[in-house]
Protein backbone atom coordinates (compact mmCIF):
# COMPACT_ATOMS: atom_id res chain seq x y z
CA UNK A 1 0.00 0.00 0.00
CA UNK A 2 0.86 3.65 -0.20
CA UNK A 3 2.10 5.16 3.06
CA UNK A 4 1.80 8.95 3.11
CA UNK A 5 2.66 11.29 5.94
CA UNK A 6 -0.49 12.58 7.69
CA UNK A 7 -1.84 15.60 5.91
CA UNK A 8 0.50 15.26 2.93
CA UNK A 9 -2.37 14.99 0.45
CA UNK A 10 -3.91 18.17 1.90
CA UNK A 11 -0.56 19.97 1.67
CA UNK A 12 -0.14 18.99 -1.98
CA UNK A 13 -3.69 20.17 -2.73
CA UNK A 14 -3.06 23.49 -0.92
CA UNK A 15 0.23 24.17 -2.72
CA UNK A 16 -1.23 23.17 -6.09
CA UNK A 17 -4.21 25.52 -5.63
CA UNK A 18 -1.93 28.36 -4.51
CA UNK A 19 0.29 27.90 -7.58
CA UNK A 20 -2.75 27.70 -9.89
CA UNK A 21 -4.15 30.90 -8.39
CA UNK A 22 -0.85 32.75 -8.81
CA UNK A 23 -0.25 31.65 -12.40
CA UNK A 24 -3.86 32.19 -13.51
CA UNK A 25 -3.10 35.93 -13.68
CA UNK A 26 -1.08 35.14 -16.83
CA UNK A 27 -3.60 32.88 -18.55
CA UNK A 28 -5.75 29.80 -18.26
CA UNK A 29 -3.95 27.15 -16.18
CA UNK A 30 -4.87 23.74 -17.57
CA UNK A 31 -2.85 21.68 -15.11
CA UNK A 32 -0.55 22.16 -12.15
CA UNK A 33 1.54 19.18 -11.12
CA UNK A 34 3.68 19.32 -7.98
CA UNK A 35 5.67 16.09 -7.58
CA UNK A 36 6.58 14.84 -4.11
CA UNK A 37 9.20 12.33 -3.05
CA UNK A 38 7.23 9.47 -1.50
CA UNK A 39 10.19 8.35 0.60
CA UNK A 40 10.89 11.70 2.26
CA UNK A 41 7.47 13.35 2.01
CA UNK A 42 9.04 16.56 0.71
CA UNK A 43 8.19 18.14 -2.62
CA UNK A 44 10.91 17.98 -5.24
CA UNK A 45 11.27 21.77 -5.50
CA UNK A 46 9.73 22.02 -8.96
CA UNK A 47 6.34 21.86 -10.60
CA UNK A 48 4.82 21.80 -14.05
CA UNK A 49 2.25 24.40 -15.07
CA UNK A 50 0.37 23.83 -18.31
CA UNK A 51 -1.29 26.81 -20.00
CA UNK A 52 -3.91 26.85 -22.77
CA UNK A 53 -1.82 28.70 -25.36
CA UNK A 54 1.83 29.46 -26.19
CA UNK A 55 1.01 33.18 -25.78
CA UNK A 56 0.10 32.59 -22.14
CA UNK A 57 3.44 30.83 -21.63
CA UNK A 58 5.20 33.87 -23.09
CA UNK A 59 3.21 36.17 -20.76
CA UNK A 60 4.54 34.27 -17.75
CA UNK A 61 8.12 34.11 -19.04
CA UNK A 62 8.23 37.86 -19.74
CA UNK A 63 7.51 38.78 -16.13
CA UNK A 64 10.49 38.59 -13.84
CA UNK A 65 10.89 38.07 -10.98
CA UNK A 66 8.07 35.83 -9.81
CA UNK A 67 7.77 35.93 -6.01
CA UNK A 68 5.43 33.57 -4.17
CA UNK A 69 5.29 33.39 -0.36
CA UNK A 70 8.57 35.32 -0.22
CA UNK A 71 10.44 32.91 -2.50
CA UNK A 72 11.71 33.78 -5.96
CA UNK A 73 10.56 31.27 -8.56
CA UNK A 74 12.88 30.28 -11.41
CA UNK A 75 10.89 29.57 -14.56
CA UNK A 76 11.93 27.45 -17.51
CA UNK A 77 9.92 26.58 -20.57
CA UNK A 78 9.65 22.86 -21.18
CA UNK A 79 10.06 21.90 -24.81
CA UNK A 80 8.27 18.67 -25.56
CA UNK A 81 10.23 16.22 -27.64
CA UNK A 82 8.57 13.97 -30.16
CA UNK A 83 8.91 10.20 -29.94
CA UNK A 84 11.39 10.18 -32.83
CA UNK A 85 13.59 12.75 -31.04
CA UNK A 86 13.58 10.68 -27.84
CA UNK A 87 14.32 7.48 -29.76
CA UNK A 88 17.26 9.00 -31.68
CA UNK A 89 18.81 10.31 -28.44
CA UNK A 90 18.66 6.90 -26.78
CA UNK A 91 20.49 5.15 -29.61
Amino acid sequence: GCAEAPGLANLVRFLTEELKEYFSQFGSVQRCQLPFNRDTGFHRRYCWIKFSTPEEVQNVLQKDPHILEGSKLALKQQIRRTRSQRKSQSE
